[in-house]
C-alpha cells in the first residue's frame, strides 16, 4: 500500500488560508468599532448643537432676543440692579416678568407667559373646573359694590348658608371696596388660604361666613322652560364640559316637548374651538362649521355629520362681549339660516391663540390661525351683524334681548 504524502507547499496552503480568514475577522471588526465610534461622534456632534441651540445665544443679531449682545445686556442690566436697588429683589418675580416681556413684545394682545402654577389653574378651567367656594360674582356698575348673582349647588358656599344677592364686604379680614372683581376673586383664590372667611351683608345685616375651598365642576350650561314651551339655554363659555352640559340641558327639553328654543351666548367670552364644535354638533345640518387658515395661507375646516339637526324655531342672544369661539358659534348658526340672531354686535375677535409647554412646565401662548365663518365672513375686528339690533335694558328688571327672542320665536310657532 502507498501512503499519501503531502508536498511542504500543500503543508503552507492551510496555515495561509487560516491567516487570511484571521486578518479578513480582524479588519471586519475594525471596521465595525469604527463605524460604531463615527455614529456615536455624529449623535455627540448633534446633540452639543442641539444643547448649544437651546440653552446658549444662537444669533449674532442684536435685534434678536436670544442674541449675545441680548444676552450681555441683560447681564449688565442685572448686575446693575444689584449694586444699586433700594428695595429687596424677587429674582423669580423678575426672571418671569422677562420672559412676559418676550411674548408681549409680539404685540399681540393675547399673546401671554404662564408660569407652571398659572397655567394649572387655567387647564383646570378649560377641564370646567375650578378651586374655590363655589360663588359666581359680579359688580354693580354704580355703587362698585360685589354681589353674589350665583351659587353652586353642593359647594362649600351653599353648604355655609351663602346665598344669591348676598354683598360680599370683606374676605379673609380685607375689605373688598373699591376693587374689581378680578380682585376679589384674586383674594379667594389664593394659594396659601384654604380656608376663605367671607364677611356679606344681607338685607341690611352683617354675616360672617367661613368654609374651606374645593375643586369644583363649573356650572358652564343652564337650561329652563320659559312660556309656550320656549327652550332657554345659557352657554357662559367653551370649555370640556360645555358640550356634555349643553346636551344634558338640551335633551331634557327636547323630553319636554319643546317647541323652540332661545341660545343666549351674551358675555360668553369663547373658550376651547373643539368644544364649541361638540356643541354645535349636537344640533347643526352638515357641513362646514368653520375654516381656519394659518400663516402660510393654509386651509382646513372642521365639519359636522349632520346627524340630528334641530327642526324647530331656534334665536340666538349676543351683546359686545360675545367673542372668539361665542362668535364662531353665533356665524355657524346664521350662515345656515338655523337661527335668528338678535342683539347688539359682537366684540370681534376671529383669531385663534395655540399654547406650547416649555420644559420647566411654564406655558407661552400667542395667536396663530385666522378663523372664518361657513360663508367665509372675518369677524376679527368687526364682530357678527345682529339680524335683529336690540339694546340691553337700562332697567335691571327687565331684559329687552330675551323678550325680544320670545316674541320672535311666538311668531315662529
Amino acid at each position: 500500500m502507498e501512503e499519501n504524502k503531502m508536498s511542504p507547499e500543500s503543508e503552507k496552503k492551510p496555515e495561509r488560508e487560516s491567516r487570511r480568514v484571521a486578518f479578513t475577522e480582524k479588519l471586519n471588526r475594525h471596521s465595525s468599532l469604527s463605524f460604531l465610534a463615527g455614529v456615536l461622534f455624529a449623535v455627540v456632534m448633534m446633540a452639543a448643537v442641539w444643547i448649544v441651540y437651546l440653552y446658549l445665544p444662537f444669533t449674532f443679531s442684536p435685534s434678536k432676543p436670544d442674541s449675545l449682545s441680548a444676552f450681555r445686556k441683560t447681564k449688565q442690566i442685572q448686575r446693575i440692579i444689584e449694586r444699586n436697588y433700594l428695595n429687596e429683589i424677587d429674582e423669580q418675580r423678575q426672571t418671569d416678568t422677562m420672559y412676559l416681556g418676550q411674548v408681549a413684545g409680539l404685540g399681540d394682545k393675547y399673546a401671554n407667559y404662564y408660569t407652571k402654577e398659572e397655567y394649572e389653574k387655567i387647564r383646570m378651567s378649560n377641564n370646567g373646573q375650578m378651586e374655590g367656594i363655589g360663588i359666581v360674582i359680579s359688580q354693580d356698575a354704580d355703587s362698585g359694590r360685589i354681589i353674589i348673582t350665583d351659587v353652586y349647588e353642593d359647594s362649600p358656599a351653599e353648604k355655609a348658608g351663602v346665598k344669591k344677592k348676598d354683598e360680599i364686604t370683606e374676605i379673609n379680614g380685607e375689605k373688598v371696596k373699591g376693587k374689581t372683581t378680578t380682585e376679589v376673586v384674586e383674594l379667594i383664590q389664593k394659594e396659601d388660604a384654604q380656608e376663605v372667611k367671607l364677611k356679606l351683608s344681607r338685607k341690611g345685616k352683617t354675616l360672617s361666613f367661613s368654609m374651606k375651598k374645593e375643586k369644583i365642576d363649573k356650572s358652564i350650561v343652564t337650561a329652563s322652560m320659559l312660556e309656550d314651551k320656549i327652550g332657554y339655554i345659557r352657554i357662559s363659555s367653551f370649555n370640556k364640559l360645555t358640550p356634555v352640559q349643553f346636551k344634558e340641558g338640551y335633551d331634557k327639553l327636547n323630553e319636554d316637548g319643546m317647541k323652540a328654543l332661545i341660545l343666549d351666548l351674551r358675555g360668553n367670552p369663547g373658550g376651547l374651538v373643539d368644544s364649541c364644535c361638540d356643541t354645535l354638533r349636537l344640533f347643526m345640518p352638515k357641513g362646514a362649521l368653520v375654516y381656519e387658515q394659518d400663516r402660510n395661507g393654509h386651509e382646513k375646516h372642521r365639519d359636522c355629520k349632520g346627524k340630528t339637526p334641530i327642526e324647530i324655531p331656534v334665536a340666538v342672544l349676543v351683546n359686545e362681549k360675545s367673542a372668539s369661539a361665542a362668535e364662531m358659534f353665533t356665524g355657524a348658526v346664521q350662515d345656515y339660516k338655523v337661527g335668528y340672531v338678535i342683539g347688539t354686535n359682537t366684540y370681534g375677535k376671529g383669531i385663534e391663540q395655540d399654547s406650547y409647554l416649555l420644559s420647566d412646565g411654564s406655558v407661552v401662548k400667542f395667536t396663530v390661525t385666522r378663523y372664518y365663518t361657513p360663508n367665509h365672513n372675518d369677524v376679527n375686528g368687526t364682530g357678527i351683524t345682529p339680524d335683529l339690533k336690540v339694546k340691553a335694558s337700562k332697567d335691571k328688571d327687565k331684559d329687552a334681548q330675551l323678550d325680544a327672542g320670545i316674541d320672535y320665536l311666538k311668531k315662529q310657532l
